[in-house]
């Protein structure tokens, strides 16, 4: 290895430093936004359930529904 390749100790140690080390808090705004975020998400993740249970009632009551308006017909 020549005088160039060598790199000083301090070079090295701060080219391995782990990164974890130099971490910071998130700020006050990135908090806010990673609520809204999450807040957001379950929103949307309520809308797509409710309207999947929408549509799974409209089937049932459409598979359904037809004996049933076919009974009270017979009824009556």
């Amino acid at each position: 290895m020549s005088e160039k390749d060598k790199e000083s100790s301090s070079e090295y140690f701060e080219r391995s430093r782990p990164k974890f080390l130099d971490w910071e808090p998130p700020t006050e705004e990135e908090k806010l936004r990673a609520v809204k975020a999450r807040a957001d998400a379950r929103e949307a993740e309520y809308r797509r359930v409710t309207a999947l249970a929408a549509a799974k009632e409209v089937a049932r009551r459409g598979v359904f529904g037809r004996k049933s308006a076919k009974r009270r017909q017979r009824l009556r």
